[in-house]
């Protein structure tokens, strides 16, 4: 159960047919980035949205509310859901980023480096 009081399952399998092996023909190389995440070998970059900062005024707002409340009683219960919900949103928002950030990149090439 998440603070915000959702439930999540997760389920495990296994595959067992065998990945054909294949001859890489497009590579990418990745480098870390602090401001943007990674840079790519062609000179592009992530441009990361930055969500935090973006919900950064909303949550300061709904914590500061949370924290005048009488703690236990039930409007601190309903705000403290609240703000797990902010920060739940926040968190997805960043998961699905980088989830499709990662998935373009697997399509358009064979073979992705990554320096450590």
């Amino acid at each position: 159960m998440s603070p915000s009081g959702k439930y999540h399952a997760s389920i495990l399998f296994e595959y067992e047919n065998q990945v054909p092996e294949r001859k890489p023909h497009t590579f990418l190389g990745l480098d870390f980035s602090m401001n943007g995440l990674y840079k790519d070998s062609e000179g592009n970059e992530a441009d990361y949205p930055r969500y935090y900062r973006k919900w950064e005024k909303k949550l300061e707002r709904e914590q500061r509310k949370l924290s005048h409340m009488q703690k236990g009683s039930r409007n601190w219960e309903k705000q403290r859901i609240k703000v797990a919900k902010l920060y739940e949103k926040v968190a997805n928002q960043r998961k699905d980023f980088l989830h499709k950030r990662s998935r373009e990149i697997v399509n358009a090439y064979d073979c992705v480096c990554i320096e450590d």
